[in-house]
């Protein structure tokens, strides 16, 4: 099945189809061929559609999920309509954030396009060869997330026969529409943005969804007293003629966005690949380096602490991977602002007492990403370092991640809860925290597993992390109740408990850095072996 349609797309049927559209049938296949060697050699690993593996723990991950949801509308016993456009809806929003995240990763971050450039490859022949991935996440992602709620919706009342024809047709043109879209985007934004400032652009696009699932979570009143349907016309003709307009417009702003994809993209892959995702940072030498080589272990702690604190803000698959997590990011100024007047000693539930395992959530998604970067090649540097100053680097990526993700929010925290809980209960509730987020961040940095930035960023743990998350929100609610019924009741309590979860931060560390320094050396033992493969004894 799978070599009769290779054979029909490379016939002379599919070519004409390309050559209508601008796109060269011999280097687009020319590209594909290419793309794929480099999948196979795990050197393009950063893109969904060209991993089948992962595509298919995708599918299957978000089938069970589809399953749940449809047993949970079916006992509901929603109306057809209803179950209809919730899935087309869950169905948009999902391929959204995964096309936005692709369609980025592959045109503004187009690593094999500086070799490419001196080629005759136009540009529509090579974008159309970049983004042909995202059809594949379609085929996978739409029967995963709609083959289970087109065949249930057969048992809702009224339902006809042919309905799950129906709701997959209309899912693929969504998720056709959805991918369509997000050419468009990157589309424009090539051909206005600055070729230097693209990869900017493009990673504030992908925080689109997220931005706007956050926004009407927390903003659903205010949208209710908009009244909106009441903007539109009474009549059905002039509604008719206003849908006919918004529909044409945004169909010529597609269009128009995806030609600009093949006009000169290949022109600016350089000025594109070189750009910066952030200012250029100035380099000179901090008091605060100075302080964590003294208190850490010399210079060794300075470059580990440095390193991180440069790499984290300019390095383009950490800023993209971390952008599914702006929503958690978000998490604990939300349960600041719900409940900071409310002090957790007063035997009330407030979101203050789910706000120290926040810190633990931001700091497992970001230990969980540390290790993967966009120059992973350039790790062989490390190499040319002495054996002994890797324990003292560890310690300075850890003394990064404790001062900007512990230390310095709960001092702010300190000062804003001062105000209004007063001293004593501000004092031992932040001191609780600290305590808290140090044991997250003792276990977490396990999850470090090699050189900060020194992997290649892979899609094949992705479905897995949800697996994870859910796991882990789960024993997170266990501690939350324990912590409410049990330690928030006395004061006592409160200072014994901290005590001990400090202590015990304290001895979990020195162990997790020195796991840490080990998996440091051991990922650079696998590169130096590498190394050698490349080179071949040759007889005289």
């Amino acid at each position: 099945m799978k070599e009769a349609i290779e054979r029909y797309l490379r016939g002379p049927g599919f070519s004409r189809i390309l050559k209508s559209l601008g796109i060269d049938t011999k280097r687009y296949w020319l590209l594909m061929d290419l793309f794929g060697q480099l999948a196979e050699r795990r050197e393009m690993f950063s893109q969904l559609g060209r991993d089948g593996v992962t595509l298919q723990n995708a599918a299957w991950l978000y089938f069970v999920f589809s399953a749940l949801s449809t047993l949970i509308f079916l006992v509901l016993r929603l109306s057809l309509v209803t179950y209809f456009w919730i899935f087309q809806g869950t169905t948009a929003f999902f391929l959204l954030s995964i096309l936005l995240s692709e369609t980025a990763n592959s045109l503004v971050n187009p690593v094999e396009g500086i070799v490419l450039a001196h080629q005759p490859i136009d540009g529509a022949t090579y974008t159309a060869a970049k983004l042909t991935h995202l059809l594949r996440i379609l085929l996978y992602l739409v029967p995963g997330l709609n083959a289970v709620p087109a065949l249930a919706g057969l048992l809702l009342k009224g339902c006809p026969w042919f309905y799950p024809l129906i709701h997959l047709g209309t899912a693929f043109a969504v998720g056709l529409v959805v991918a369509l879209v997000c050419c468009a985007l990157f589309g424009w934004l090539i051909r206005f943005v600055p070729p230097p400032r693209l990869k900017a652009a493009g990673q504030i696009a992908e925080t689109a969804p997220w931005l706007t699932l956050m926004t009407m979570q927390f903003f659903q009143h205010r949208f209710r007293h908009l009244h909106i349907p009441n903007w539109l016309p009474a009549q059905a003709a002039p509604r008719a003629y206003l849908a006919i307009a918004i529909a044409a417009v945004a169909s010529a702003a597609v269009v128009l966005g995806i030609r600009s994809l093949s006009v000169d993209y290949l022109v600016r892959v350089s000025s594109i690949v070189h750009g910066g995702s952030s200012a250029k940072a100035k380099v000179r030498r901090s008091r605060l380096s100075d302080a964590v080589a003294w208190l850490f272990g010399g210079p060794g702690s300075r470059a580990g602490f440095e390193y991180v604190a440069r790499m984290i803000v300019r390095d383009y698959q950490f800023r993209r991977q971390m952008i599914p997590a702006i929503a958690t990011l978000i998490m604990p100024a939300v349960a600041l602002a719900e409940g900071w007047r409310i002090t957790p000693f007063s035997g009330r539930f407030t979101s203050m007492h789910v706000l120290p395992h926040t810190f633990g959530v931001v700091l497992f998604l970001v230990c969980t990403v540390l290790v993967y970067g966009n120059d992973h090649k350039a790790s062989w540097i490390f190499l040319l370092a002495p054996a002994g100053v890797f324990g003292p680097f560890a310690r300075g990526v850890y003394a990064w991640l404790w001062l900007h993700a512990v230390a310095i929010p709960h001092l702010a925290l300190l000062v804003l809860l001062a105000w209004s809980w007063g001293i004593r209960d501000a004092a031992l509730f932040v001191a609780y925290s600290a305590s808290v987020a140090s044991a997250y961040l003792s276990l977490e940095l396990k999850l470090i597993d090699g050189l900060p930035f020194g992997k290649q960023a892979e899609t094949s743990r992705n479905p897995f992390m949800i697996g994870a998350v859910v796991l882990g929100g789960i024993v997170i609610s266990i501690v939350v109740g324990l912590q409410y019924f049990l330690v928030f009741r006395w004061r006592v309590m409160v200072l014994m408990v901290t005590l001990a979860v400090a202590a015990g931060a304290y001895f979990v560390t020195r162990n997790s850095l020195h796991v840490f320094e080990v998996s440091i050396r051991y990922h650079l033992g696998l590169l130096s072996t590498e190394s050698k493969g490349i080179y071949y004894e040759v007889d005289s």
